[in-house]
């Protein structure tokens, strides 16, 4: 994969983490589990871009810094929405 179509799709891959994380925030201020649930799909987009970007770029995907802070990013994020189902059921 060309350096620019990786930076590319790094960007659209981080953009997505940002909405989503804002929606969590914006689901746990408000108790919305609809919203939660919207979250958890974007989420889902992000965790497809990812694997997509690292199976056409392999290592030059896995040994960028945006790739890896946006995957770190998503496993907290996916923890953060279980811990607050489990908090609050």
């Amino acid at each position: 994969m060309e350096k620019q179509m990786l930076h590319q799709q790094l960007e659209l891959a981080t953009q997505q983490f940002t909405d989503a994380y804002e929606l969590i925030q914006q689901a746990k201020t408000s108790g919305n589990e609809e919203e939660l649930m919207q979250a958890q799909n974007q989420l889902l987009q992000v965790d497809h871009l990812l694997k997509e970007t690292k199976y056409q770029a392999g290592q030059d995907a896995l040994d960028n810094p945006q790739f890896q802070q946006t995957f770190e990013k998503l496993h907290n994020a996916r923890q953060e929405i279980e811990t607050y189902r489990q908090n609050n059921q």
